[in-house]
């Protein structure tokens, strides 16, 4: 008996060779180009063969949905996501992702996902190098890369094409926190009300939002502690949200030195709390915007104790000229300019 032949090749006007095969459900497929010869065109389907014996076939029109369409819903589907890294994310594909980012390389939101290759992939990337920076091409490599790895799991395409060694990976330059008297000049340069809250930073480690989003009932001035259950901050869309810190390690209980319980003591009996009984709030009792605060009190009080910083800065505090880092944790670069 006979072995059962797998598609068919069949000689065109042209005098050229067509390949075809049928997939589960009857549709045909048809080689993506013409052969000169008819073994030609019977190794093209060979080859399709094997691949579909070895499980890493995938039909050649799966793959057709452009990019655009399906990074977003991918995106709709990611149900677990926070609301800020939600907006990051569609900030990416809106901005680094999906549109024209040099005119010599095609927006890759327009072409279909089976069109994506290794090579424009690279090109992509160095278009945002040159264009934007680093930082900027890794991040948005690194969320293309999870998007596509998507599509290979749903089996649209055969292999992922984000193939750049290293191509998620960022590179900052060493940071280097402020000293101690570079701290202290920072809480005098800032208005008395603020004071703590400088110094929280600095010596606790709260970030930003954390500070933002702090309230009394998470102040124990008898235990010398804070517990940090929560971040406040106002999304692009204008949407003000408090929830837990950034990731499970966030929510901890931070232990106040004796000089911080006092400074918070004095905080209190000045400046009482805030409506909702925040902790830190502006004059006026209303809860802190990061852009106001920055503009108004920040920047003023950098220039004024002498602190910038000397990279841009990508922590809770960053200005572009002005931030403040605690000593130990995770806060942006500053140096003295003197």
């Amino acid at each position: 008996m006979g072995r059962r032949q797998f598609g068919n090749v069949r000689k065109l006007p042209s005098g050229r060779w067509q390949a075809r095969y049928r997939i589960p459900g009857g549709r045909s497929i048809t080689a993506p180009t013409s052969f000169v010869t008819k073994a030609e065109a019977a190794r093209w389907l060979a080859g399709v063969e094997t691949e579909r014996a070895k499980a890493s076939w995938v039909d050649p029109q799966a793959g057709r949905v452009a990019l655009d369409t399906y990074a977003r819903a991918w995106l709709r589907g990611q149900a677990r996501l926070a609301k800020r890294t939600r907006e990051i994310y569609e900030a990416q594909l809106l901005l680094h992702i999906l549109p024209v980012i040099d005119p010599e390389v095609p927006a890759l939101g327009t072409l279909a996902l089976a069109d994506l290759m290794p090579a424009l992939v690279r090109q992509w990337y160095a278009a945002l190098v040159a264009r934007h920076s680093a930082s900027v091409a890794a991040k948005a490599y690194t969320r293309l890369r999870q998007i596509l790895t998507a599509a290979v799991n749903d089996d649209l395409i055969g292999k992922n094409p984000c193939r750049i060694p290293s191509g998620g990976a960022e590179r900052h330059p060493e940071q280097r926190f402020v000293t101690m008297s570079e701290l202290a000049a920072l809480a005098e340069a800032v208005p008395d009300r603020y004071r703590a809250m400088v110094l929280v930073a600095g010596l606790a480690g709260l970030r930003q939002g954390e500070l933002f989003g702090l309230r009394w009932d998470d102040v124990d001035l008898v235990t010398a502690s804070i517990a940090v259950r929560r971040k406040r901050l106002r999304l692009a869309s204008g949407e003000v949200i408090e929830d837990d810190p950034k990731s499970r390690a966030g929510r901890r209980t931070v232990a106040l030195p004796t000089m911080l319980v006092a400074e918070l003591k004095r905080h209190r009996a000045d400046f009482g709390a805030g409506e909702g009984g925040y902790v830190f709030t502006t004059e006026e009792g209303n809860t802190l915007e990061r852009s106001n605060f920055r503009q108004r009190v920040w920047l003023p009080a950098a220039k004024a104790a002498a602190v910038r910083c000397t990279s841009v800065a990508t922590g809770p505090w960053a200005s572009g000229c002005g931030c403040l880092p605690p000593r130990q944790l995770g806060f942006p670069v500053c140096a003295s300019t003197s």
